[in-house]
């Protein structure tokens, strides 16, 4: 078993996966673009950005618009200094810094941020 695609509902799908193309270095998917969807290939899983309306097509009118944070993406980072240089990555690009880089009570190198529509995600490097 493995997640195939996981996906931010997007006010402007271009721009925000634009964002994390550039931060994370991520090649789009182009076989799956379309008017209301752009995926990135993060190793093997798609991280899919799609439009509000996708509510709708899923049967998810409930949870359109969504509220609370029930969720948030982690990006694992090859060490401590990448876990800071792709924060600063972020930040410049948008990012709001919710948590600087600390070490965590797991013992890995961590920041935590809100992308510039204001999902959280953090950036980590386990030890």
């Amino acid at each position: 078993m493995r997640i195939s695609l996981a996906s931010i509902v997007a006010d402007d799908i271009a721009a925000l996966s634009a964002f994390y193309a550039e931060v994370f270095e991520l090649p789009e998917v182009i076989e799956l673009r379309s008017d209301i969807f752009v995926g990135l290939d993060i190793g093997g899983t798609t991280l899919g950005f799609s439009a509000p309306v996708v509510y709708e097509m899923l049967g998810l009118q409930e949870w359109a618009p969504a509220t609370g944070t029930r969720q948030y993406l982690t990006f694992e980072a090859d060490s401590d200094a990448d876990v800071d240089r792709l924060t600063a990555a972020a930040a410049a690009r948008g990012a709001r810094l919710l948590h600087p880089p600390y070490e965590t009570y797991y013992g890995a190198w961590q920041s935590v941020l809100a992308d510039p529509e204001g999902n959280p995600f953090r950036i980590n490097h386990f030890r």
